[in-house]
């Protein structure tokens, strides 16, 4: 019998995060492995009005293309491509892994190649965004190879997953609403501040927000959700920042992540594990060594790291950067093929200042 919160997710998918009507060409991107929600998303899709462009993939076929191009084949972007990315109205990306690791064997510079490549697409893909010419929503469907990566049972991620979406809610939506409510009265203060500081041990990050938007992730572009972000000035940001958590980029870790900023830019990068995969990954054009992104994780039923970026970064009592692309509606400028979210956990100890004023500390803002 399916489970029924698979149900319940393709409804708020559809409803709630991207409110697809008729006529709405709407792609759904995902691994063959979810199935069960591709089914239910192409349903409430057509049962809606709506036109599913169902795009199912294969991780041995994504890792084949990767390990065994040529660099012209890797620069190669087709009108296909830049079809998919102009002409739907609506666009859903699940996520879901047989093996996180597919891509270990793929050389990283194919990797770097081939994000480069794409960089203009996935400007435009923001810009369209930005705009309001199409909506997007990226979510999770649990299967055995995210488990195993957060040291779970199946069952047990399964059950993680649902609760971090609050899927089990006699209403979903209306918890979703709320939590967006509670989100935007920390948008409101954060809105009067220039200059943000985050203290934590081995860390000292000052980056400047004033006349940026903050945004509110309140389960509408990601899903579960639970963060607000913005995209700092490019230019400002100073001192140095340690993640306390994994960073895992295209199924490569990169562990216990330093960063030294000088007037925006990293400096000096260091890594206990992968520290040629992050030089690769900052040097792979221009914008990858400047933050596209400065954001607060606010959903409380996360409260373990997962390794999954979409769940660490929303953590609880969390802050996270991500180096790289930055987001047009929040006023950002900076344009790289990366756009990649480290996350540095503030419960034990962090402080966030505003303009010199105590905002938040031990990862609750006062």
């Amino acid at each position: 019998m399916p489970d029924p919160r698979v149900s319940t997710l393709a409804h708020l998918l559809c409803n709630y995060s991207l409110q697809v009507e008729k006529d709405d060409l709407v792609l759904i991107q995902g691994p063959a492995l979810a199935q069960p929600l591709l089914i239910e998303v192409v349903k409430t899709v057509t049962e809606l009005g709506g036109h599913p462009m169902l795009r199912p993939q294969l991780e041995s076929v994504e890792a084949t293309v990767l390990e065994h191009s040529t660099r012209e084949q890797l620069e190669t972007v087709t009108r296909l491509d830049e079809l998919e990315v102009e002409l739907p109205t609506k666009f859903m990306s699940i996520w879901a892994n047989q093996n996180t690791r597919y891509l270990s064997s793929a050389p990283a510079e194919n990797l770097a190649i081939r994000s480069a490549a794409h960089r203009d697409l996935f400007q435009r893909s923001l810009n369209r965004v930005a705009a309001g010419e199409a909506s997007w929503v990226g979510t999770c469907y649990p299967a055995r190879a995210g488990a195993q990566e957060a040291g779970m049972s199946l069952a047990d991620w399964e059950e993680f997953v649902f609760t971090a979406g609050h899927l089990s809610d006699p209403d979903p939506i209306d918890f979703w609403r709320r939590q967006s409510a509670r989100q935007s009265t920390i948008i409101d203060r954060l809105s009067t501040v220039r200059e943000l500081r985050i203290v934590a041990e081995d860390t000292d990050l000052v980056l400047d927000v004033g006349g940026r938007t903050w945004l509110n992730a309140d389960g509408r572009e990601n899903f579960p959700d639970g963060e607000i972000y913005t995209s700092p000035l490019e230019t400002a940001t100073r001192g140095h920042i340690a993640f306390s958590f994994d960073a895992t980029y295209l199924g490569r870790d990169v562990g216990g992540v330093r960063l030294w900023f000088e007037d925006g830019r990293v400096v000096r990068e260091e890594a206990a594990r992968g520290q040629e995969y992050l030089h690769r990954l900052l040097d792979q054009d221009e914008g990858a060594r400047y933050l596209g992104e400065v954001a607060f994780g606010l959903n409380d039923e996360i409260q373990v790291a997962t390794r999954d970026t979409l769940f660490d970064e929303k953590m609880g009592g969390t802050c996270h950067v991500a180096l790289g692309m930055a987001f047009p509606e929040a006023g950002g400028r900076n344009t790289s093929g990366l756009h990649w979210d480290i996350v540095r956990d503030l419960r034990s100890g962090g402080e966030v200042y505003g303009d010199g004023e105590l905002l938040a500390r031990d990862g609750a803002f006062l």
